[in-house]
């Protein structure tokens, strides 16, 4: 895969229109949401519906992720709720696989307060629940997350350990939330911040594992700790900081997804991805 410059793109009206609407915005790679991201409701989409879709992807040849339900929390200690988060994440791998999407972004939850390494062999024991269950080549693709709370996978040792306590399964990759890490106070927007960082994401967790990056502009200040996402160029992050980034041998053959709120207030569209297009073609 190469440096793709993708989008979340809203599924609406039919999971084939994902490819319609990505070329309007001129996405080369694309995010979706197989069912409302707030609800538990699992996706299902019958015979046509699947036939639909796979004529779409095999007329464009987009590469597609799927976000997994924000509900999820693999770190409680409810025993209903962790039923749920493997149900929804076998649910997220199921159809990627079924479709021929990459894989299921997803964030890990929260320990709540217990610590993580009390809640690191349960997270790992119903991952790899949801895994077993769905045997198929499809990606389980860990979030990193801007640190607020009690969130698993502040650090890139975290998400290390998850990979670890997963047996090193080749499934396991990593996406890389440009506006999460940066708000944890990982310093990407500079050369040798950026360089830093990702000598750690090499030492704790492989770059061979990082998959996808969602590319977002920070509107919190760098360590701010919060996740709160500004188009791109807008942000604390910035158009040079982006190009930092993107030059890094990391992210040479890694999609980028933007979740930004977009310049008219929904969501991705063609400015963000042309701004991220114009600092790819110039490096």
């Amino acid at each position: 895969m190469a440096m793709l410059i993708g989008a979340q793109i809203s599924s609406a009206g039919g999971l084939y229109k994902v490819f319609e609407r990505a070329a309007e915005i001129g996405a080369e790679a694309i995010q979706v949401f197989l069912s409302a991201p707030q609800q538990w409701k699992p996706p299902t989409f019958n015979d046509e519906q699947v036939a639909a879709f796979r004529s779409a992807h095999a007329a464009s040849s987009l590469p597609v992720f799927v976000h997994g339900s924000y509900l999820m929390n693999f770190g409680s200690k409810d025993e209903a709720l962790l039923n749920r988060s493997v149900a929804s994440l076998r649910s997220g791998l199921r159809w990627a696989g079924e479709l021929g999407m990459v894989g299921t972004v997803f964030h890990v939850g929260s320990h709540l307060g217990a610590g993580f390494e009390a809640v690191l062999p349960n997270v790992c024991a119903r991952i790899r629940e949801a895994m077993e269950a769905s045997p198929n080549e499809s990606r389980v693709l860990l979030e990193t997350n801007a640190g607020q709370g009690n969130c698993i996978g502040r650090t890139f040792a975290e998400l290390g350990a998850i990979i670890r306590g997963l047996d090193g399964d080749p499934r396991v990759g990593v996406c890389f939330d440009t506006c999460h890490v940066f708000a944890m106070g990982y310093d990407i927007a500079n050369r040798e911040g950026c360089e830093q960082t990702m000598e750690e994401f090499e030492r704790e967790i492989g770059v061979d594992r990082l998959v996808a990056v969602h590319a977002n502009d920070s509107k919190m200040p760098l360590g701010g700790v919060r996740d709160r996402h500004e188009n791109i160029g807008e942000g604390e992050i910035g158009l040079d900081g982006f190009r930092t980034i993107m030059q890094h041998a990391a992210f040479r053959d890694v999609p980028f997804l933007l979740e930004v709120p977009g310049f008219e207030g929904n969501g991705p569209d063609a400015e963000n991805v042309a701004r991220l297009k114009a600092i790819r073609d110039s490096l």
